[in-house]
């Protein structure tokens, strides 16, 4: 009995197949594989987006700076730097071009030191823009004198520069 119920289904097949008949087997939809190609699409735009969202921005910021520990040493450096040049002048080994050169290399220097933001290049505009107008204005003060010519006189003399420097060193915050 076991095994005409076996056999049953085998043997009734061909009576509900017309003869020399064949059905293939039923073909998937179009919307299976359109559900996979997007969430594939899907998981690929996740992880693009959170590689984009989780990377380090173009900040203005200067990344790992460190201000200086002490400030009054990096003042007294700076102080030192300029009666050297203002001393310098004073003796007659730099000119007054070369002098108001040397202070304005020693102001911008003194801000990178403190903010770590690179003064040594900017303009006058890029320092005003940094919102650094003690500087920017000692600078500017410098100006007529470093691209004055050797053989014309500036309309500041270098005490006075040197004084401005000095004040730039000294109220900086």
């Amino acid at each position: 009995m076991l095994t005409e119920t076996l056999r049953a289904p085998v043997s009734l097949a061909p009576a509900l197949l017309p003869q020399g008949e064949f059905f293939a087997p039923e073909g998937y939809s179009i919307v299976w594989p359109l559900l996979g190609a997007a969430l594939v699409i899907l998981c690929l735009g996740w992880v693009g987006w959170v590689f984009l969202s989780t990377r380090p921005g173009n900040h203005a910021d200067v990344p790992g700076f460190v201000a200086p520990r002490n400030p009054d040493t990096v003042r007294a450096k700076y102080l030192a730097l300029i009666s050297q040049v203002q001393h310098r002048y004073d003796a007659e080994g730099l000119s007054g071009r070369a002098a108001h050169l040397e202070l304005s290399a020693a102001v911008r220097s003194f801000a990178h030191e403190m903010t770590g933001v690179r003064a040594q290049r900017m303009t006058l505009g890029e320092l005003r823009e940094r919102q650094f107008p003690l500087l920017a204005d000692a600078v500017a003060s410098f100006y007529p004198a470093e691209f004055a010519d050797n053989h014309s006189h500036a309309d500041q003399p270098l005490a006075v520069s040197a004084d401005v420097a000095r004040n730039v060193v000294r109220s900086w915050h």
